[in-house]
């Protein structure tokens, strides 16, 4: 065998570096935040990479959205609720950057609670254990009491337990999203199914009011789908199958009756946010990965620099 030779580089190819395509340079550096200094300035200070960019072009392209007049709709289940944020969707809905919520019913359950009580969120593994899971008294008197007189009358489930919160002003109702939704006229959705929810199995719970109240929200989200259109944003902060199939449902409904969705944003928020391939019309997508309870409250952040 004979011994290899190395290389002979006398013949290679170069390129300055004037011309070389570069991922990093100082316009994207980040800059030492100063303690002294306003939120705002800590923004700024970003390193314009990677998820930080991210970050920067969702809020932008949601603040744009804003600005400009149109509509953005969050679907939202128990997990960002029990991450500690709705005093940071309550804000957004009362600056006018959230025109619609679809929630499942289990993320009413965790705003109701917190709005009378100021607790949430029980231990399932205990619960399961003494067979008390979902078995709240107060929880499940209260929330049938209102939807079985609600749905009676002809309101959904979200309509019914937003007014019902906002007009009780149980003593924490300021961090309650659904009622924040009532008082602003913001269109709030809520989809259950029967069993899925501690309060359906309580002697008040009356699956009929339950099944039509879930049943009209379907058909509310389905009329409201359309302020996608032409700049709306979609915001997904959910891990629910179940939504992802209610929002997926609505989106077919809109589209067979005629609506146009084209040209809208989608901001996804977790690495367990369900994926969006299949539905058309999106121009644009921002994932933020990462733990929400960290990357909301810096979108939020960013959100409100862009527009205050």
């Amino acid at each position: 065998m004979s011994r290899q030779k190395s290389l002979n580089l006398t013949q290679i190819q170069t390129v300055s570096i004037r011309k070389r395509n570069c991922l990093l340079n100082v316009e994207t550096l980040a800059d030492m935040p100063d303690p002294a200094k306003s939120l705002v300035d800590f923004y700024r200070s970003l390193p314009r990479l990677g998820a930080a960019a991210e970050l920067i072009n969702a809020a932008d392209a949601l603040a744009q959205t804003a600005l400009a007049g149109k509509d953005t709709l969050w679907l939202i289940d128990n997990h960002l609720i029990d991450a500690g944020l709705s005093p940071l969707i309550v804000r957004l809905i009362h600056r006018g950057l959230i025109k619609a919520i679809a929630m499942t019913g289990t993320a009413a359950v965790r705003d109701y609670e917190l709005a009378f009580y100021g607790v949430t969120n029980e231990d399932v593994k205990g619960g399961l254990e003494d067979g008390l899971l979902g078995m709240g008294r107060e929880t499940a008197e209260g929330m049938n009491e209102i939807i079985n007189e609600g749905v009676k009358r002809g309101f959904s489930l979200g309509e019914c337990l937003g007014r019902g919160i906002l007009d009780r002003q149980p003593k924490y109702y300021s961090r309650s999203i659904l009622a924040a939704c009532a008082a602003r006229l913001v269109t709030h959705t809520i989809h259950t199914s029967v069993g899925s929810d501690g309060f359906h199995c309580h002697p008040s719970a009356d699956g009929a009011m339950i099944g039509k109240g879930s049943l009209k929200d379907l058909q509310i989200l389905a009329g409201r789908i359309d302020c996608l259109n032409e700049g709306g944003a979609l915001v997904a902060t959910h891990r629910s199958s179940a939504l992802q199939e209610v929002f997926t449902h609505a989106y077919a409904l809109a589209k067979n009756l005629g609506a146009t969705m084209n040209q809208f944003s989608l901001l996804r928020f977790g690495e367990d946010c369900p994926s969006f391939d299949l539905i058309p019309g999106i121009s644009a997508e921002f994932d933020l990965s990462g733990p929400i309870e960290l990357i909301v409250p810096l979108f939020t952040g960013v959100l409100f620099s862009l527009v205050e």
